[in-house]
């Protein structure tokens, strides 16, 4: 069900929009009636429209200038204006204030149930984007505390890949898309980051160390640790442990 606040000054008028919409469109529940511009605006803070139908001649303050107002606090609304006039430059300046749609009076029931669903057919695109946007968001969040709780054990692509029930190389691409860096690269760099906390904080020798932290062959670790830091293990712990005291 979506939300819809009809604004229009002219009593017959709102009448014959609600008949319209009550009688063909079952998924829309008419939220407000607001006959002037300052009375959309409050009505709209109230009730959250998630489309509104905009006369633009009305007095005091135009349909345009409310939608103004309104956009500061619900930028995501979906409003269709209703105008008697065919003006170019009048068209322009509503697409800048973020309608949608621009309909000319007398509007046509068909013009209209067309107009409101194609709203209704834009906000189910962009709640199933945040929907999945979440979705990904979880499982990057999955993914990392994966990374934290078995990284000095053996895990490669493929487990973190199952664990997150994605194929490994779709995993790849999704990751480094999300992170920025492959998940080789990554889980490196966070290997190395436990493993300089180790050197700096306990006196574990190097072979522990490289077991600490998931790396099976010390001489492996070593390798990586120079080309990631540019300077061995026992360099780095000498160096810092050296400029700490």
């Amino acid at each position: 069900m979506h939300n819809l606040l009809i604004v229009e000054d002219e009593n017959i008028e709102r009448r014959a929009l609600r008949y319209i919409i009550e009688d063909k469109l079952s998924c829309i529940n008419i939220c407000g009636e607001a006959k002037s511009g300052f009375e959309a605006i409050e009505m709209a803070k109230t009730s959250t429209p998630d489309i509104i139908l905009m006369d633009v001649e009305m007095p005091e303050l135009s349909g345009l200038e409310a939608q103004k107002e309104i956009i500061k606090f619900l930028p995501n609304v979906h409003t269709i204006i209703l105008s008697a006039y065919d003006d170019f430059a009048f068209t322009q300046s509503a697409i800048r204030i973020k309608v949608i749609d621009y309909l000319l009076k007398p509007i046509r029931p068909n013009d209209l149930i067309e107009s409101i669903n194609r709203s209704i057919s834009l906000i189910n695109t962009q709640n199933d984007r945040v929907i999945s946007d979440n979705q990904d968001d979880t499982l990057i969040k999955e993914a990392m505390k994966y990374i934290d709780k078995h990284y000095n054990t053996y895990i490669n692509l493929q487990s973190i890949a199952a664990y997150v029930h994605l194929n490994p190389q779709y995993f790849s691409r999704y990751f480094k898309s999300k992170i920025g860096i492959n998940f080789i690269n990554y889980l490196s760099s966070f290997r190395i980051i436990k493993a300089k906390d180790l050197l700096l904080n306990t006196d574990k020798n190097i072979t522990e160390i490289s077991q600490n932290v998931g790396y099976v062959d010390s001489s492996y670790f070593s390798k990586v640790f120079l080309k990631s830091v540019g300077m061995s293990p026992n360099h780095f712990r000498y160096q810092n442990k050296k400029q700490h005291f």
